[in-house]
């Protein structure tokens, strides 16, 4: 029998072989008597099948010195198969062989494999048995060249000493074989090119779950040139040595046009089962053999560019039948043809190419090398990198088009990709389009031309009015990848638009007679001439890119196609589009019309727009859309009329069936606004900020059932909402900030559905008792003179958010304690604010700045009921009582707030250490005694006073920056740590606190010396500050919080669990260890803080004494007949007894008791 062992060269010479320049995959070294009629030969069969191209050395009278052209043959072989038999090392030239092999090992990376046959491996590693008598031997007759019988041993030790996986059949040693071969190629094509394809084939591999029994196919899916092949390509040659069986189709579009799908299926079969005529059966039928020896097989096979799901699932019928592990790999660009087949779970979409990678592999192509020549290359690089967004294809086709030419030729090959897009390129993408029926088609080039960046849902309305299907449209360009949906806006690729819009362009030269036009050119020199253009369907102007120009009445009368008509003029408030004489006709086939500054007060009585679904018309001259009654429009969803500002009045929209959207925002002479109860409205969102001369609304406009946005921003003579208001059973968004509004109706309380709620700024706002609005989540009533908030505030048990700012209340009621998801709230500027009661556990942050009568806070803010992660700003609340401060400074030390700013200028006596001025300070922990103070601290209280520069107290700007500290801890080994901290509370004359946990990774350190320096960062809007308004720290300190009461092991559990990464950062902490350890290296993070001369032995004694008393009370007690006094009186002591355990954690928290 035989075994196998295997090995992969690590000579350092390695990585300069390429195994394309091997002229023979494998070379056998073998002793012929011993196996050649048998072994051998099958075995040498057997390599062949799996097209391993092999040597044999046939000769068989073999002289005692080996041959110059032999030695060559070793030389060019990608690998050595030694097979060791009974007889091997008699023979003086195998063992020549033997001792080549090893040396091309050793300077060529040559990859060797023993084979051990019919032999015991440690007869050849320790030269025992037949081997150690051929090795005797060979001393006796080679006495003159001892030397060349130690080469033999050494070879023969050398190769038995290769280990790896044993085998005993042959396939097993070819499979092993391919593995190492394939391995070879795989190492040279690295890096060849193939820049991020690793994390690539990582995620097709999680996929295939190779471990796993089943039958499974794999999808690779993706945009043209997206890299799909490359992909299947990679997996293939990374995990062919895994199967029994392997089959790679490439271009089976291209194939499938040449022949038949049964025809293609049979080629498959004959490369699986090994025959190039084997009968399979019929073309829907497979033979009863052939199934047998399809279920005794694990086969791999790739089909690539698969595009009809009808010809996919002609091949892939019936490979269920394979054996078990077997695995199917489809690349297509169509998603749909990969879920037909039953693959959805297991459908890899191939990303683009970061800018990293794409820049290394166009750079690549277009230098030869991985990086731009110089920096001006470089810049005209990253616009081929933005140009071709990801897309290997064309990064290698342009960066193969680009080499070896000068800047100039690079600055006008990139001006022409503007407009001419590669051929190249556009070929291959051109053939998912081809590939469309006539309404995608249609739809694809309305999205490249039109649509790009619009909200989907509202495209499909447009689109399905024209008659194009849109759900199933767009479904069937998404799963072809031709666009994409992004927070629910339609999306394409730059190159892919691109072709859409060269598609357009080559349907004629003359654009009058083009489907859709852009260029501002051609329709600039359309209209102007009034020669009209009876194929356009669409046209899109940025009116900013032509001169001013003067329409006819006549100018649309020829468009009797145009379905889409969009005039915008981006950033600008200049009317271009004139029409000194009026306008007769709009084109009734219109869906979209968009037409900024439209000059005329009205839509011309003729437009019949019962087409149209979506209807802007942004800053126009509009009194009003018809000077007659209203059309029919049962196609209307959108209508948009902001800053409209002669607009006076607008027809009863309620009467438009379809109608969804109404935005007036802006349309300040609007007085007019009717709304008629007789209709079912369908109207979802309402906007009419600003449209300062609405003062009232009708109560008939709270009938809409599905209504859920209604804004009155700026609406200042709005003195009410209808009293009805809870009608609008869908209200999810209520916006009246700066409105009129002096009280919110009762029924406000029906609004079950309801979730922000906005005044802001209606000042002398009554609020009402609140019972109902059981999702509110976002309440915000800022600056509106409120002086008393409702007592049952408690009911919003939904509240996430609560802004009170600038208002006149005293206090807020306790009842805010029930609001049990309140994470926010914003109290500055409530300047007669008195008292905080206690507040929501959630609460992460409490803005009470400049509430300047603030006084007094609850208990519960000094007894640990808050949130651990609770951020206070009480800057410039100057009647804030001195002990509250103190104690609110040791909530924080105690981890009840992560940042805290409080007024004062002298930091907390319990601070450890503190300067009197400065912006650093740094202390040693040792001691002359180390085992006798040597806690653990597990988190660090950072403090600091700031102010402004000298003579700059007015100029001092608050916003913007925040504080930083960088700390260093030198260890006893004498190596450093390093951490930062941040805190944003920051306040002129204030102090402010924060701490931070320390995290080490699970190692322990001893700290020997501390230092800190503080640092004030700005925002980058405020780089440029001048010195007059910059601050600076004028006092500082830290406060090192311990932990007596883990031991080692303790410590130990701690320091490996480790806080999340986001968790970390957001306490401000991390450490970067300058040095790295070893695991098993242990440094005991100890710090030794200075001796306090107060000790507890008298607290403790007492503990001690009040614990023995209550021990001797409970067995006193007569078990029969309860006593009251001594009960209570036993409850007392007990009650003393924690109240001292407290206090006396607390001296030990703050350091203080050792």
């Amino acid at each position: 029998m035989a075994s196998s062992s295997s090995s992969s060269s690590s000579s350092s010479s390695s990585s300069s072989i390429n195994p394309q320049w091997k002229k023979h995959d494998v070379f056998i070294s073998f002793r012929g008597a011993d196996i050649r009629d048998g072994f051998l030969s099958h075995l040498y069969e057997a390599l062949h099948r799996k097209q391993i191209f092999t040597f044999k050395d046939e000769n068989l009278d073999r002289g005692e010195e080996i041959s110059p052209a032999l030695l060559k043959t070793i030389e060019n072989s990608l690998l050595s198969l030694v097979i060791f038999s009974e007889n091997y090392a008699f023979s003086p030239w195998c063992l020549d062989e033997l001792v080549k092999i090893l040396e091309c090992q050793e300077t060529t990376g040559q990859i060797v494999l023993p084979v051990f046959y019919g032999v015991d491996p440690s007869d050849v590693q320790d030269l025992t048995g037949r081997f150690g008598n051929a090795l005797a031997q060979h001393k006796e007759k080679f006495k003159d060249c001892l030397e060349k019988v130690e080469s033999w041993s050494r070879a023969l030790k050398g190769t038995a000493n290769i280990s790896g996986p044993e085998s005993k059949l042959i396939d097993e040693i070819v499979n092993d074989v391919r593995k190492k071969i394939n391995h070879s190629f795989l190492s040279v094509y690295d890096n060849d090119g193939l820049f991020g394809i690793d994390s690539r084939v990582k995620e097709v591999e999680s996929l295939l779950c190779l471990e796993s029994e089943d039958v499974r196919m794999v999808g690779i899916w993706g945009m043209p040139g997206i890299g799909k092949t490359t992909i299947a390509d990679k997996v293939f040659n990374k995990i062919a040595n895994k199967f029994q069986s392997q089959c790679f189709i490439a271009n089976v579009r291209e194939e499938l046009e040449k022949r038949t799908p049964v025809q293609l299926r049979h080629e498959i079969l004959g490369k699986l089962l090994g025959g190039e005529n084997l009968d399979v059966g019929t073309p829907c039928t497979l033979r009863h053999s052939t199934k047998r020896r399809l279920q005794n097989t694990k086969a791999l096979i790739v089909l690539d560019d698969v595009y009809g799901y009808l010809h996919l699932k002609e091949l892939v019928e019936g490979w269920n039948l394979c054996g078990p592990g077997s695995r199917i790999i489809v690349t297509s660009k169509d998603k749909q043809v990969l879920e037909i087949v039953g693959c959805e779970k297991y459908i890899y979409k191939v990303e683009k190419l970061n800018d990293c990678e794409s820049l290394q592999l166009f750079s690549l192509h277009a230098f030869k090398q991985t990086q731009p020549t110089n920096g001006y290359m470089r810049q005209l690089s990253e616009r081929v990198i933005s140009y071709t967004q990801g897309v290997p294809l064309a990064l290698k086709v342009l960066g193969c088009s680009l080499y070896g030419k000068g800047v100039k030729e690079w600055e006008s090959e990139l001006k022409k990709l503007d407009t001419i897009p590669n051929k190249e390129i556009q070929g291959i993408l051109r053939r998912s389009y081809d590939g469309l029926e006539d309404n995608e088609k249609s739809i694809f080039l309305d999205i490249a031309c039109f649509f790009k960046g619009e909200n989907k849902d509202r495209v499909k309305d447009i689109l399905d009015c024209c008659g194009f299907f849109a759900e199933s449209g767009i479904r069937s360009l998404l799963d072809k990848s031709l666009v994409t949906i992004s927070k629910e806006k339609l999306g394409m690729h730059d190159l892919l638009q691109q072709m859409g819009k060269d598609i357009v362009c080559k349907e004629n030269k003359n654009p009058r007679k083009r489907s859709r036009l852009w260029n501002a050119e051609d329709i600039y020199y359309i209209l102007k001439t009034d020669k009209g253009a009876e194929s356009v369907e669409a046209i899109s102007l940025d009116l900013s890119k032509i001169r001013n120009i003067e329409l006819c009445p006549s100018a649309f009368e020829k468009f009797y196609k145009l379905r889409l008509l969009k005039f915008y003029n981006p950033g600008s408030k200049e009317m271009k589009l004139h029409l000194p004489k009026g306008l007769n006709f709009l084109p009734n086939e219109l869906r979209f019309l968009y037409w900024d500054q439209y000059p005329l007060k009205s839509l011309p009585s003729t437009f019949c727009p019962e087409n149209l679904v979506e209807l802007h018309m942004h800053s126009s001259q509009l009194e009003q859309l018809w000077n007659e009654d209203a059309p029919c429009l049962k196609n209307l969803k959108f209508v948009d009329l902001s800053n409209s500002k002669q607009l006076i009045r607008i027809p009863d929209m309620s009467q438009f069936p379809e109608l969804e959207v109404i935005i007036l925002r802006g349309c300040m002479s609007l007085v007019d606004f009717s709304w008629s109860s007789k209709y079912q409205s369908k109207i979802t969102d309402l906007h009419f900020g600003k449209c300062s001369k609405i003062v009232s609304l009708p109560n008939s406009m709270c009938n809409p059932k599905f209504l859920k946005q209604l804004d009155f921003t700026d609406c200042v003579n709005l003195h009410g909402l209808p009293e009805n208001l809870g009608d609008l059973e869908s209200l999810e968004y209520l916006i009246a900030t700066r409105s009129g509004i002096k009280r919110l109706p009762s029924s406000i309380n029906q609004l079950k559905k309801l979730y922000f709620l906005i005044c802001d700024g209606c000042e002398g706002l009554i609020l009402p008792h609140f019972t109902g609005l059981a999702s509110l989540f976002h309440l915000s009533f800022d600056v509106c003179g409120i002086s008393e908030i409702p007592g049952n505030l408690g009911s919003l048990r939904s509240l996430a958010h609560l802004y009170l700012r600038g208002n006149n209340f005293r206090s807020i009621p306790t009842s805010i304690k029930q609001c049990s998801k309140l994470t926010t709230l914003v109290l500055s500027d409530c300047k007669r604010l008195q008292f905080l009661p206690e507040l929501p556990s959630a609460l992460q942050w409490l803005d009470a700045i400049n509430c300047i009568s603030l006084e007094f806070i609850s208990r519960s803010f000094k007894q640990g009921y808050m949130n651990s992660w609770f951020l206070m700003d009480l800057s410039k609340c100057i009647k804030l009582d001195q002990s509250a401060c103190s104690q609110l400074m040791e909530c924080l030390l105690l981890k009840l707030q992560k940042c805290l700013c409080i007024p004062g200028s002298e930091l907390p006596e319990w601070m450890m250490y503190k300067n009197d001025s400065g912006s650093s300070l740094s202390f040693s922990l040792t001691t002359s005694d180390p085992h006798s103070h040597s806690p653990d601290f597990i988190k660090i209280a950072f403090g600091v006073l700031v102010a402004p520069k000298a003579n700059h107290s007015r100029n001092f700007i608050e916003t913007g920056i925040s504080i930083s500290c960088r700390c260093n801890f030198i260890t006893d080994s004498g190596d450093s740590l390093e951490m930062h901290s941040f805190c944003r509370l920051i306040k002129r004359h204030h102090i402010s606190l924060w701490y931070s946990n320390i995290h080490l990774h699970s190692r322990k350190f001893r700290i020997r010396e501390a230092s800190f320096q503080f640092s004030i960062n700005y925002s980058f809007n405020r780089l440029h500050l001048s010195e007059a308004h910059k601050c600076k720290v004028y006092k500082c300190g830290v406060h090192l919080i311990f932990d007596h009461n883990l031991d080692d092991d303790d410590n130990g559990k701690r320091w490996s669990e480790m806080v999340f990464h986001d968790r970390t950062m957001s306490e401000g902490l991390f450490f970067t260890p300058i040095v790295e350890y070893e695991h098993d290296e242990q440094y005991p993070l100890q710090g030794l803080k200075e001796k306090q001369e107060f000790k507890c032995f008298d607290l403790n004694f007492s503990l001690s004494f009040l614990f023995t008393l209550v021990i001797c009370l409970a067995t006193a007690s007569d078990q029969t007949k309860a006593q009251p006094t001594l009960m209570v009186f036993t409850l007392m002591l007990i009650h003393v007894c924690l109240k001292l355990l407290s206090f006396n954690s607390s001296l030990s928290l703050h350091g203080i008791y050792s």
